[in-house]
């Protein structure tokens, strides 16, 4: 399946814009488009087990997802289930005069119905996440 990579430069500081991303308690008061609720499964160590009702492709999905939060600059990914199972979100948040370099490594893994959609998924993908990191950082500037 499709890897990919951005990049995206926002205008507000990293460790502003990293505890916004990984604020799992609030995200679907936030940001309720993307995710329609989150319920935290387990936390153990740096990582927090979801589920999550979300749009993905323009259907909404129930995953279970676990995020590994390194902080102060990385938090991964894992969708353990669902069309999307085994795709994987490496974000990398990088301290800049202009404020934060963000950088989100795409590992693609599309299953079932979505599997033909592979690389048209890609272009769509980078497009909602851009807008998306547009958002995260207008809320991490506001707080």
């Amino acid at each position: 399946m499709p890897k990919f990579s951005f990049t995206k430069i926002v205008d507000v500081d990293r460790d502003k814009i990293f505890s916004v991303i990984t604020d799992f308690e609030n995200l679907a008061k936030i940001f309720p488009k993307y995710f329609k609720s989150l319920k935290i499964i387990s936390k153990s160590g740096n990582t927090t087990k979801l589920e999550e009702e979300l749009e993905f492709l323009g259907k909404k999905l129930s995953v279970t997802v676990d995020h590994i939060v390194q902080k102060p600059d990385k938090h991964t990914v894992i969708m353990l289930d669902g069309p999307g199972k085994n795709t994987k979100f490496e974000e990398t948040f990088e301290k800049i005069s202009e404020g934060t370099k963000i950088t989100i490594d795409v590992d693609l893994v599309l299953n079932g119905k979505f599997k033909v959609m592979g690389f048209l998924a890609k272009k769509k993908i980078k497009n909602k996440m851009n807008q998306a990191l547009d958002e995260f950082a207008q809320v991490a500037k506001n707080s």
